[in-house]
């Protein structure tokens, strides 16, 4: 079975273009910390932040609209949905890690 790009819908290719945004606003958030203090901080950390937590709300509503469109072909859809969905899945489990750690945290003290 060849796979191209050409026969796969927009909403589906979307997917990994969100996934690849998401991880550019994380990268370029890793590498600018050690730049806290000067102008290019000033400027890139806030360009990372709009990348990622953009990227996670497109991911929302990516994954609402593959959804919707594809609810009657869910089961041969399901990795187009649940790749469009993964940032909002990574943002969801690193919430709940925090969560659980500082309620440890919480019951040490």
């Amino acid at each position: 079975m060849k796979l191209t790009l050409h026969k796969i819908k927009w909403t589906k290719k979307s997917g990994i273009l969100i996934i690849g945004i998401c991880v550019i606003g994380i990268l370029l958030n890793i590498s600018v910390r050690y730049y806290r203090g000067t102008s290019l901080y000033q400027y890139a950390n806030p360009i990372s932040l709009f990348l990622f937590y953009g990227g996670v709300l497109w991911s929302l509503v990516n994954t609402i609209v593959l959804v919707s469109k594809y609810k009657n072909e869910l089961k041969s859809n399901i990795l187009w949905i649940i790749l469009s969905a993964l940032p909002v899945l990574y943002l969801i489990a690193m919430i709940a890690i925090a969560f659980v750690f500082d309620y440890e945290l919480e019951q040490n003290f």
